[in-house]
């Protein structure tokens, strides 16, 4: 038991003061009075009498609880002394040879609080997380520091106090708001002055404002004005720092409730966030005054939003961990997602919704079939505009079709909110709508048809009953038959009769809005049954066509003109580089030359190659008329029908096809032909949907990859230029996809894969630059895959990361699950692309000259040997925001612009750009992003690719590689592929090297195999193997 203690306190009015205690008697002591050693050496080295000249009313309690004030002699100091006096015994808090164990306990619990506060102050401060305040004090103006407003030092600020001696705070009820201001101030402007000392050879003097942070003095232009535009830019701070966020989640099982009981409610968990950290829910106790008080602000705000966040009106009460969660009724929640979320979102807070609310996309779908034979309509192997046909309609949300009695409930649902096989999903009540409109123009149309048809069946029944027929009496059963089917019609919903010219219009009225998917029975099955046809002529190419083609390329222009003449859907599907633009170009000049060519031919390309395919058909075929259809001052109507009629070649690109696909489709295409056309492999976009309103003598589509992923890209790609062929997406995806990618080396896989290619194989014609028959003066192609090591920061980022979402891991299911570990993925391609690009903190790509990220500094590396051979080099990644981190770093390094195209830069500007990179005098290098640089240009300038982070998808990045390794170049070509060791991008690289296996994993293209990894699989893969 020590016989002295040496308290501390801090006064709102004095700042720091220092007492001592005799513990006998509890009398209040001077240090003189203190017997040598009894405090530690630097203690009494510090203190004298003379410090205890100052006296101060102290609030004390006696050993009895009564509490008194006494005006006790106390040591008090200048900001400076203050701060020198608290660094100087800091030490004292822990084990140390300058203090015995006695010489440590004689320290008064309040003194080493004190302590505590000063060294976690002083840590902060030195990591830059305090702001500035203009405070008024005395009649006067002062700048001074603050605590920063984050979660974390709010959080430990309140923490402290919380457990702060009692004497603190008895004799200081504004400890919390001092600390946070005035300690504060007082250790940041003396941790400055060293520095502001050493820079005594200014050429001027400071500012006005930086001498009162540094030295305390009062600004002479201060005011209320200036503490106001303070206060605000605090507050975008506070903004960042402090974050409301919204958090709607399905409802648990538990809180469904029995059948037949109350309805579901809706958890939304109001949380808060500090800068990039993840939310926590809001305990106002957790925080202190300041930070509580801006929060209570945000939420007041957000209530302003939607008065469905008002937790004293749809508060939780004890059922959740925050103090603001709130639960919402069905339709309350369909609110909240589908106009509170948006006006939260527009006020500046953060809103997460279950991610299958956000993508069940509702469509619709009419399943067609011959009207005569509904049970059976394979026989059919053409459909005219006069044809009868009987539909079904069909709904799907999510991707699911919906049973009837799901159909129902839906219609029953006027929010749109269902359980669909387990899950809660958000169904479009617009999207229903619309199809509700359609439906009613189809059972329009049906109810003319059959009335019709009943009227007709009746007369020749009649007729043949006035005339003694032979048949009269069959007649009549039919027309009863008629009558009944039509009376049947009126009462039935989603199914009935019309003509195919109908369904035709129906298509072309939604247009670009909400075009119609189609499905139905392969009405081509003898056209795809594998019977032999005879092989394609030899053409004659006219002296129109500017060029001297390969031997290979005439036999594509063969091939593509007997396709034509016989109006069988063609997809020319040569490795990239081949010239398909050529060659179609020529089949074209052929046409027009034979006198066959009916109509101007429509050309679809990516935005990026429109330019392009201009270009080349002015070399190619310059007597040709070719229009180009993009831009703003594009034709529309009337105008765009008649220079499209008087053209011979109109090209546009996908976005604009979908927005003018009424005017489009009013011209009677000769040829529509879809450049690169896995950019419809996805047959529920508005791209695709759009492009098959489009009318057509023939269809063709140019791809290098007819299939990136999945079969079913081949099966749209295929449906395209033969509506039908391979059967409806439902039908293709049981009978052909299902079995050959999930059963790979399965015997019916192969037998399933082998007819798949027979019914494929007469529409299809690919050749390989690999193929040394196709062509032989090709340069060599080299492909290294290189692992480099992450950096202590990456690492740590990494760690951090896996272990957050591991724990997350075991409460997601479902669509949810599969969300979060997708949005892990990406993140963790980006730690180990750069930590800038994770943090999206604009942090710079080298702190003095050391790498932050192995990636780049691999990429340095190769742009140091690319510069001493000579070579220009093509960077590609997936991510814009990684790009804009590099193009302006490596532009300085390299001395000059370093181009960057990416899905924002415009045709005209993406073309020039093009065709600096291929001047001899071009720069160096180019950053590409794999999407907008991936498909359709020549950039064979380059003999150096770089894929800085991995689409796990060969056919993709080989597209992109080609670029540089086509037709045209002369220069052999090296593909570096850049992984992290030790990361999930090394484990995912050995197992599709086959070095590594997944029990019972099912390894694709791309990367949505991996969300249907079991956690134990998915633990192994994404683990960080470092050292």
């Amino acid at each position: 038991m020590p016989k002295f203690l040496l308290h501390g306190l801090w006064l709102s009015d004095a700042g720091l003061v220092i007492w001592a205690e005799q513990v006998e008697g509890h009398r209040i002591v001077t240090i003189s009075q203190v017997p040598d050693g009894t405090f530690p050496p630097i203690v009494h080295s510090l203190l004298d009498d003379s410090r205890f000249r100052h006296r101060e009313h102290l609030l004390l309690q006696t050993p009895r609880g009564k509490h008194v004030t006494l005006r006790a002699p106390v040591a008090a100091f200048v900001p400076d002394d203050a701060v020198r006096f608290l660094d100087s015994i800091v030490h004292l808090d822990g084990p140390s040879p300058a203090a015995t164990p006695a010489q440590r306990g004689s320290i008064a619990p309040d003194l080493y609080w004190l302590l505590r506060m000063y060294a976690g102050l002083r840590q902060y401060i030195r990591a830059g997380r305090v702001s500035i305040h203009v405070p008024y004090r005395d009649g006067q103006w002062f700048a001074q520091w603050q605590l920063g407003t984050g979660l974390d030092e709010r959080g430990w600020l309140a923490e402290m106090v919380a457990a702060a001696p009692g004497v603190l705070t008895a004799n200081n009820p504004n400890l919390s708001e001092d600390c946070a201001t005035t300690f504060t101030h007082w250790i940041a402007s003396t941790l400055l002055h060293d520095s502001a000392e050493n820079s005594s050879g200014r050429p001027y003097p400071r500012h006005d404002f930086v001498t009162s942070l540094l030295y305390g003095s009062p600004l002479r232009r201060g005011g209320a004005s200036l503490a106001r535009q303070v206060g605000d830019w605090n507050g975008t701070i506070t903004a960042v720092n402090l974050q409301l966020v919204f958090i709607a989640e399905s409802p648990d099982d538990a809180e469904e409730g029995d059948e037949g009981s109350a309805q579901p409610q809706w958890p939304v968990r109001v949380q808060v966030r500090s800068a990039a950290d993840s939310p926590r829910p809001v305990r106002l106790t957790d925080f202190d005054g300041a930070t509580a008080e801006t929060l209570r602000a945000q939420l007041r705000g957000a209530i302003e939003a939607t008065p469905l966040v008002d937790p004293s009106e749809h508060g939780a009460h004890g059922l959740s961990d925050g103090d603001w969660d709130l639960m919402l009724n069905a339709d309350e929640i369909v609110q909240f997602v589908t106009k509170g979320a948006s006006a939260l979102r527009a006020k500046g807070f953060a809103v997460m919704l279950p991610r299958a609310w956000t993508t069940a996309e509702t469509t619709s779908k009419l399943k067609l079939s011959r009207h005569e034979d509904p049970h059976d309509s394979s026989t059919v192997t053409r459909m005219g505009f006069d044809t009868l046909v009987k539909y079904d309609w069909r709904m799907s949300v999510g991707g699911v079709e919906l049973t009837d009695e799901e159909m129902a409930q839906l219609a029953r649902s006027k929010s749109g909110l269902i359980k669909l096989r387990g899950e809660w999903v958000l169904a479009d009540t617009q999207q229903i709508a619309k199809s509700e409109k359609y439906l009613e123009q189809l059972n329009a149309s049906t109810l003319k048809n059959l009335e019709a048809e009943a009227e007709a069946a009746e007369i020749r029944a009649r007729l043949a009953e006035a005339a003694g027929s032979e048949d009269a009496e069959e007649l009549a059963e039919k027309a009863r038959k008629a009558r009944e089917e039509y009376e049947h019609a009126k009462q039935s919903d989603g199914e009935g009769v019309v003509t195919a010219a109908e369904l035709r219009q129906l298509s072309l009225e939604a247009g670009a809005e909400a075009p119609i998917e189609f499905t139905g029975s392969p009405w081509f099955t003898s056209l795809v049954g594998g019977t032999d046809r005879p092989a394609p002529e030899r053409v004659a190419i006219p002296d129109t066509v500017n060029a001297e083609l390969r031997e290979y390329q005439r036999r594509g222009v063969d091939w593509l003109y007997f396709m034509s003449r016989n109006s069988l859907g063609a997809v020319l599907a040569d490795d990239m580089g081949l010239g398909k633009t050529l060659q179609l170009l020529t089949l074209l000049a052929v046409e027009e030359a034979n006198g066959v060519k009916t109509g101007p031919t429509l050309v679809v390309a990516p935005t990026s190659v429109v330019g392009n395919w201009a270009r080349e058909a002015a070399r190619f075929v310059p007597h040709f008329n070719v229009r180009v259809h993009h831009g703003t001052g594009r034709l529309k109507g009337d105008e765009l029908f008649e220079a499209a009629d008087g053209a011979d070649v109109v090209i546009t690109s996908y976005g604009t096809m979908a927005r003018d696909v009424k005017d489009l489709s009013k011209v009677q295409w000769d040829h529509v032909v879809l450049d690169e056309a896995q950019a419809i492999k996805n047959a529920g976009t508005q791209s695709s949907k759009s492009v098959r309103a489009l009318r057509a003598r023939h269809r063709i589509a140019l791809t290098g990859t007819p299939i990136e992923n999945k079969l079913s890209e081949l099966r749209s790609i295929l449906d395209f230029v033969n509506p039908g062929m391979l059967g409806s997406q439902q039908f293709f995806r049981n009978h052909f996809a299902k079995v050959i990618e999930s059963r790979a080396g399965d015997a019916l896989a192969e037998e399933m894969s082998e007819q798949l290619q027979r019914l494929t194989a007469p529409f299809i014609l690919r050749r390989l630059k690999t193929d040394t028959a196709i062509i032989s003066d090709l340069p060599e192609k080299a492909e290294h895959v290189i692992a480099v090591d992450m950096t202590a920061e990456q690492a740590a980022l990494y760690k951090a990361l896996v272990d957050t979402m591991q724990e997350q891991l075991q409460n997601r299911k479902g669509i949810a699950r599969k969300g979060l570990v997708l949005s892990t993925i990406t993140r963790i391609k980006q730690i180990c692309n750069h930590p800038a690009h994770y943090l999206g903190d604009g942090s710079p790509v080298a702190i003095k000259g050391e790498h932050r990220s192995g990636k780049v500094a691999k990429l340095m590396e190769l742009l140091d040997t690319a510069i001493e051979t000579d070579q220009r080099v093509l960077i590609f990644t997936q991510y814009k925001a990684f790009g804009d981190i590099l193009q302006p770093y490596l532009s300085s390094r390299l001395g000059e612009q370093v181009p960057f195209l990416h899905g924002g830069v415009g045709k005209t500007a993406r073309d020039k750009m093009v065709e600096r990179f291929q001047a001899l005098d071009g720069p160096r290098a180019m950053i590409l992003s794999l999407k907008a640089g991936g498909t359709g240009l020549n950039l064979t300038a380059a003999s150096m690719v770089i894929h800085l982070d991995r689409w796990w998808n060969p056919a993709v990045e080989n597209q992109a590689t080609d670029r540089a390794f086509r037709i045209g170049q002369d220069k052999n070509v090296t593909v570096y592929k850049i992984i992290t060791r030790g990361t999930m991008e090394e484990s995912i690289q050995d197992i599709l090297d086959g070095k590594t296996q997944l029990a019972g994993a099912v390894v694709g293209q791309g990367e949505g195999w991996i969300t249907e990894l079991d956690t134990d699989d998915l633990a192994q893969l994404i683990s960080y193997k470092g050292q």
